[in-house]
């Protein structure tokens, strides 16, 4: 067994979060499942690019598939305006997430109209710790050139991981620069989902449209997109 299939055969295998996933709820507009350790992840191998993503959402519970809900699909075509294609996708980007199992859900207010709708947890810092090494042990065997932060969650993780002493950065202060961590580039973005008000700023729009930009030129430098 390589490297490679050792960390996805501990990675599936991994229960260190089954008594906190055992609270919460897979969808409760539809009944009160509860939520089976299910670690999610794509085919490990060495690529340039990481995107690392907060948790897998409920599309990626059911399917088995990382970045398969409307996010991944948001996401993608940001990458796409960058100059990873669809068909690029898969072949240069890992796809990650701080935390590898869903977090659950729960019911909130609709600000946009009237009613409840369904909405992720947010995973907690138990769930986050559980699962570091296994983000730090990805990292270190996928070796990416560029790794992309997608929201306020991975940032933290990030800041962590380097040894930053703050791990409440705002997001507004990274988005729209490169941060060097070793070989590395790392390129924050803010999370593209429709449940974040960030990009509602105009200021925000314009660190995006940087941070963009940037990733469009690192994506060039690697001379295989």
């Amino acid at each position: 067994m390589n490297q490679f299939e050792q960390f996805e055969s501990d990675l599936r295998t991994c229960r260190k979060c089954e008594s906190i996933l055992s609270g919460k709820c897979v969808d409760a507009r539809v009944g009160d499942e509860r939520v089976q350790p299910r670690p999610i992840l794509s085919g490990l191998r060495q690529k340039p690019i990481m995107l690392i993503g907060q948790a897998p959402g409920l599309t990626e519970y059911q399917t088995g598939r990382p970045f398969q809900g409307q996010a991944g699909q948001d996401i993608r075509a940001v990458f796409a305006e960058c100059g990873v294609s669809a068909e690029q996708f898969a072949q240069l980007v890992q796809t990650s997430a701080v935390v590898k199992c869903f977090p659950g859900s729960k019911i909130v207010p609709n600000r946009r109209k009237p009613g409840d709708r369904r909405e992720d947890e947010k995973p907690s810092s138990s769930m986050i710790n559980n699962c570091r090494p296994l983000l730090e042990r990805q990292i270190t065997l996928c070796d990416p050139k560029i790794i992309v932060l997608l929201g306020g969650l991975p940032l933290q993780a990030f800041l962590r991981m380097s040894g930053a002493t703050s791990a409440k950065a705002e997001l507004a202060a990274f988005v729209g620069r490169v941060v060097q961590w070793g070989t590395r580039k790392v390129i924050p973005f803010p999370h593209t989902s429709g449940s974040s008000f960030w990009l509602n700023d105009v200021a925000n729009r314009q660190l995006f449209s940087a941070a963009k930009s940037l990733f469009r030129n690192e994506v060039a430098n690697l001379g295989c997109a």
